[in-house]
């Protein structure tokens, strides 16, 4: 990977954004996330300056991201592409796929049995974060692992930092990202994705095939499909600041 691109004043951009690691600092629960000084401002005047054309495209449910950028409401991408809203703000559904209410019961069992561990219900997707109880990563993986098996191919697990996510299959960050840039204001510009982590990988596959230009935030990772890398949230922040259209 190298720095992050050089635009020139003739590019026309699509910026679109992941969330928790990418614009926020990861913390050891979702509920716990604190918005950085000058993030909303910033995301509001970039948003204005490109006319519209980005987007937040997140782990997190649209609600759940709607509370926590009061009172910006942004075209976003939820739970890794299930959920979407457009520029105007006309929602899409996401899968009619829903996880059955004795799975979720399980998985609630499940996180009784350790306070470290944290069951995040995002509706069309339930997740385990076990950040502060990292020894119980295989005993939570096998019980996520036999639950989907059960399921068979309609849903899929999504690995994360440290977290398991059952969800339903065919949405990706990635068809989030093909979605947004059928339609205006994102059409016919060049797409910019910025991420973090593995769910981030299919979105930056997506924008390298659109000859766009994919951003890691944290450590050079020589794994990621991204070409180019930030070194963490605030320098994200600061290159938001500086583009200009």
């Amino acid at each position: 990977m190298s720095i992050t691109p050089e635009l020139q004043a003739s590019d026309r951009v699509a910026i679109f954004l992941d969330f928790d690691g990418t614009l926020v600092k990861i913390v050891d629960r979702p509920d716990l996330v604190r918005i950085p000084p000058g993030l909303l401002d910033a995301l509001q005047d970039a948003h204005e300056r490109l006319s519209g054309a980005l987007a937040l495209v997140t782990g997190r449910s649209i609600s759940d991201l709607d509370e926590l950028i009061e009172p910006l409401q942004l075209p976003a991408a939820g739970v890794h592409g299930l959920e979407y809203r457009d520029n105007s703000g006309i929602m899409c559904a996401g899968s009619r796929n829903a996880i059955p209410d004795p799975v979720r019961n399980r998985l609630v069992a499940l996180e009784a049995t350790d306070p470290g561990l944290i069951l995040e219900d995002k509706g069309a997707s339930l997740a385990m974060h076990y950040r502060q109880s990292p020894h119980r990563k295989e005993a939570v993986s096998a019980q996520f692992e036999a639950i989907v098996a059960e399921l068979g191919p309609e849903f899929i697990l999504q690995q994360g930092k440290m977290v398991i996510e059952l969800r339903p299959a065919g949405a990706t960050k990635g068809t989030a990202v093909r979605k947004f840039m059928l339609a205006p204001p994102f059409a016919g510009r060049r797409p910019i994705f910025i991420g973090d982590d593995i769910t981030d990988e299919d979105a930056f596959c997506v924008v390298n095939e659109m000859h766009g230009y994919s951003i890691r935030v944290g450590p050079d990772c020589a794994e990621s499909e991204a070409h180019f890398v930030l070194p963490d949230v605030s320098a994200v922040q600061r290159w938001l600041d500086q583009v200009q259209r």
